[in-house]
């Protein structure tokens, strides 16, 4: 990765990449920034205190040939979530972007969506398309969807009315710095939770002409994953789909600055609604599962 000077009329974006014992994908994540076309980045790694060496050996590698790359090594495991809120923590620039460490993003990725930004001040994100793999097999690209809504009422319902993988969370967002909590709470849903609270600062959109390239494998959090994770039981477990609705909907407006912007009445309406469209959305994804997989054993049989 070769350095490059600032240029003053170029906003700086930093790249958050936290990272936990997967080499092989940290070191093409950062092969792949390596060739962003944009020139004011900068790349703040967080390595969760990863147990294999090779992660610590890459590192110090890529930041020893490029001082736009600041390393971190946590003292223990902090968790996925709070990995995450620690690289959003430590920028200070006007935009940033999440990248995942078995993840990758096209050269002109973040080129692409800043000159969106800068060219549409009342939109708060801009992602391009997310292309989905499995290894090195390509699978599918993710429908994508706008959020342009005037107001915040339709657009936090637009948003909840499309979203599926959410492969828009890894787009470039202006940087809030008046998020009074971190942006991520170890909960179930919580880059929906995030995404909403951005639908109430203002417009999301997507850009056709660059590619966010997600591995399946990272983003298949399956039910019974999740109810492990979270250690969920009793109710919890039997209505899982209910429960996870009402974490989403109950911390949109966990955050103080996002309180701020809509009355208590509105708040309560707009959480009943999210709750009711999650909740359906989850609810009919489970029945649809398992009616694929009557119907697939009867074919078998």
């Amino acid at each position: 990765m070769n350095d490059v000077h600032l240029h003053r009329h170029f906003p700086v974006v930093s790249i958050g990449l936290p990272t936990y014992n997967r080499p092989t994908g940290l070191r093409k994540a950062l092969e792949w920034i390596s060739k962003q076309t944009y020139p004011n980045i900068e790349v703040i790694i967080s390595d969760n205190c990863s147990e294999i060496e090779e992660v610590q050996e890459i590192t110090k590698e890529f930041s020893s040939k490029d001082k736009r790359i600041r390393v971190f090594r946590q003292g223990k495991n902090i968790g996925l979530e709070n990995n995450f809120n620690f690289v959003y923590a430590q920028s200070k620039a006007p935009y940033f972007i999440w990248m995942s460490d078995d993840d990758f993003f096209e050269p002109n990725y973040v080129e692409e969506c800043v000159a969106f930004l800068e060219n549409n001040p009342q939109y708060i994100l801009c992602s391009g398309v997310a292309k989905y793999y499995e290894g090195d097999k390509y699978l599918f690209d993710e429908p994508m969807f706008r959020v342009e809504g005037n107001g915040y009422f339709s657009r936090i319902v637009h948003y909840f009315s499309h979203v599926e993988k959410n492969g828009n969370f890894y787009g470039v967002f202006r940087n809030i710095s008046l998020f009074s909590d971190p942006p991520l709470p170890a909960q179930m849903g919580s880059d929906w939770s995030f995404m909403a609270k951005l639908t109430i600062l203002g417009k999301l959109a997507y850009v056709s002409t660059t590619a966010y390239h997600r591995s399946i494998e990272g983003n298949s959090q399956t039910r019974k994953k999740l109810v492990t994770k979270y250690k969920l039981r009793g109710w919890k477990n039997i209505f899982f789909e209910t429960y996870q609705a009402y974490i989403v909907s109950s911390n949109i407006f966990s955050d103080n600055y996002i309180r701020s912007k809509v009355p208590l009445p509105v708040q309560w309406c707009i959480t009943l609604i999210v709750f009711l469209q999650i909740n359906w959305k989850l609810f009919w994804k489970f029945i649809r599962k398992i009616i694929r997989k009557v119907f697939n054993k009867a074919n078998i049989q």
